[in-house]
């Protein structure tokens, strides 16, 4: 995809939204780029790229209100999140906490809802709990707090018995890796949180290792039939990078078990985070200049200029229903 942007408007513009509710979708999604291009054309100026950005995410959010939950009024939307420091410097223990309401719309609770049907379960988090969940730069968190990384890659492919009309997943992961996490296949699944039940299968390669749904999906006519409902028990605990390269997408686990009900989708932890660097850069700017002198600054600077694009990619396929990259370099 060369302009994301483009076919993010073609696509809302043509979409079987009524048209009210499809100029409002627009309209956000107008603030959205506008945003999205001020806080990552900003240059040298980082101190005001958390503000530009969450709010870039936060219209992306209503942008996907609008079009899928088009009952709901977004006038009076609150962000559905709060932050509050737990003392003068000690940014890794200031919390956040997750609203919800029965009454009220509150932004991040409805996202949630729709992206995984279901609203959040947890009340509170620290800033500690989200640093580790951030894929593009998890490696600069493993070198600020000297503990190994938690993604552990995977290959993910699709089979189908053509006779018994029936298709499952087999993930095929690196051995060495899976080796230096200290994980064991049963420990692999159980950590992740995959769901349903998996067995490891022979496969050919000595330096993989292969692990297949026990239970497959079955179909009717086509295996494509079922893909939605095949990817639905994998896709929770699946977490992706979009490149600009073939594939386009390297998939991923975490295996982070110490994170319990804390570990957010991988949408929802780029989120928050850019919603509390927003209240940090604006309530407590010297706080946040601190932050980014302190050995977890690398981390930020790196989700910052990296994240964005990420989040963009990931509420775009959710938006037209398919997975979408940038286009392939020449």
């Amino acid at each position: 995809m060369k302009d994301p942007w483009a076919t993010l408007f073609e696509a809302i513009y043509r979409s079987d939204t009524p048209k009210h509710r499809v100029e409002e979708a627009l309209s956000y999604l107008d603030q959205v780029e506008q945003y999205f291009n001020a806080g990552t054309q900003i240059g040298g100026r980082i101190s005001v790229k958390p503000v530009l950005l969450y709010y870039s995410v936060l219209n992306l959010a209503k942008c996907l209100m609008a079009v899928k939950r088009q009952s709901l009024d977004l006038s009076h939307a609150y962000h559905g999140l709060s932050a509050t420091r737990t003392g003068t410097r000690a940014i890794l223990g200031d919390e956040i906490r997750v609203r919800t309401s029965t009454t009220n719309v509150n932004i991040f609770s409805e996202v949630m809802q729709i992206l995984d049907g279901r609203r959040p379960t947890i009340r509170n988090l620290n800033v500690r709990h989200l640093l580790p969940q951030i894929l593009p730069a998890h490696r600069l968190w493993t070198y600020a707090c000297g503990k190994r990384e938690q993604f552990i890659s995977v290959a993910i492919t699709a089979v189908h018995d053509p006779v018994g009309r029936k298709a499952w997943l087999v993930l095929a992961v690196d051995r060495g890796e899976l080796a230096y996490l200290g994980r064991s296949v049963t420990s692999l699944t159980t950590s992740s949180g995959v769901l349903g039940s998996w067995q490891q299968v022979h496969n050919d390669n000595p330096n993989v290792v292969c692990i297949e749904q026990i239970q497959g999906v079955g179909y009717n006519h086509r295996p494509l039939d079922c893909v939605q409902s095949l990817f639905a028990t994998l896709r929770p605990a699946l977490w992706s990078v979009v490149t600009s390269v073939y594939p386009h997408r390297k998939y991923y686990l975490n295996v982070d078990s110490t994170l319990g009900p804390r570990r957010l989708p991988q949408w929802a932890s780029m989120y928050v985070l850019f919603y509390y660097l927003s209240d940090l850069t604006r309530y407590r700017p010297v706080q946040f200049d601190r932050f980014l002198e302190g050995k977890y600054g690398p981390q930020i600077e790196s989700i910052l200029d990296e994240c964005p694009r990420q989040f963009l990619y990931l509420m775009a396929s959710e938006l037209l229903e398919r997975e979408v990259a940038p286009a392939a370099l020449a």
